[in-house]
């Protein structure tokens, strides 16, 4: 089993779009057993992949002493599992100081007889869920759009991961890698992403994410579904298989 997360402390860079993709690609094409875990309180995940339950147990639950396994769900997809997010998570990050961010990864490895890979989903800054999410990965997915602020911030999120590797009780390496999103095709993205690879510093997919409306209206309230579902003919969907094939090379399969 390996555990997948998907992270980055800036907002709008396609984090939730790329783990539900993810995680239903690796279900549905590749016939993976996969269970994603939403560690963002707004909920978008389990919105998209879920049976909205504002009652049900959730991953705020594991941190009150109930095992992972008791808290996952079916979603709305063979193959695809899910530990649902409601806004009740935030109390997690506001209580955080006595809790262990090495948790999540124990828990996960309880239950690593049951699935192939588990995909996090994170929210938009660096808090309690957010590194217990980097302490319990295999492969960090580090979404970006390339501009300015954008760019300059990986350095920040990789001061982040690298602190993480250090302080993590599982032993086994942390990789990251860089994926553009939201890629318009224009000649300056490009460079901007050229530099990049030149400056040796960080890792980044060959695969690259397609800006297209039709990630929003997959995500709208009345459709809900992965982009092979709502568009499987759209170039980014496309793009998000190529990128799930990647990711399976990346980790060694």
């Amino acid at each position: 089993m390996k555990v997948i997360t998907v992270s980055n402390y800036k907002g709008g860079c396609a984090k939730t779009t790329t783990a539900v993709n993810l995680a239903y690609d690796l279900a549905a094409e590749e016939s993976k057993r996969v269970l994603l875990i939403d560690a963002d309180p707004q909920g978008n995940a389990s919105y998209i992949l879920w049976r909205y339950n504002p009652n049900a147990n959730t991953l705020c639950k594991l941190y009150d002493g109930r095992p992972l396994k008791s808290l996952i769900r079916r979603s709305k997809y063979k193959g695809l599992d899910i530990v649902p997010a409601i806004t009740e998570l935030e109390k997690v990050n506001q209580v955080s100081g006595g809790l262990n961010p090495n948790e999540l990864r124990r828990q996960i490895d309880g239950i690593s007889d049951r699935y192939d890979y588990v995909v996090i989903d994170c929210q938009p800054t660096m808090q309690f869920l957010t590194i217990s999410a980097l302490y319990a990965a295999d492969l960090v997915i580090v979404p970006f759009k390339a501009a300015g602020f954008n760019i300059n911030g990986l350095e920040l999120m990789q001061d982040y991961l690298e602190n993480a590797a250090k302080k993590r009780e599982y032993a086994e390496g942390l990789s990251y890698a860089c994926l553009l999103t939201m890629f318009n095709g224009r000649t300056k993205s490009l460079n901007r992403v050229m530099d990049l690879i030149e400056q040796d510093s960080y890792t980044i997919f060959d695969t690259m994410i397609s800006f297209s409306a039709i990630c929003e209206s997959a995500e709208d309230k009345k459709v809900r579904k992965p982009l092979l579902k709502h568009r499987r003919n759209s170039k980014v969907a496309a793009d998000y298989l190529e990128l799930t094939k990647e990711v399976l090379q990346e980790i060694g399969e």
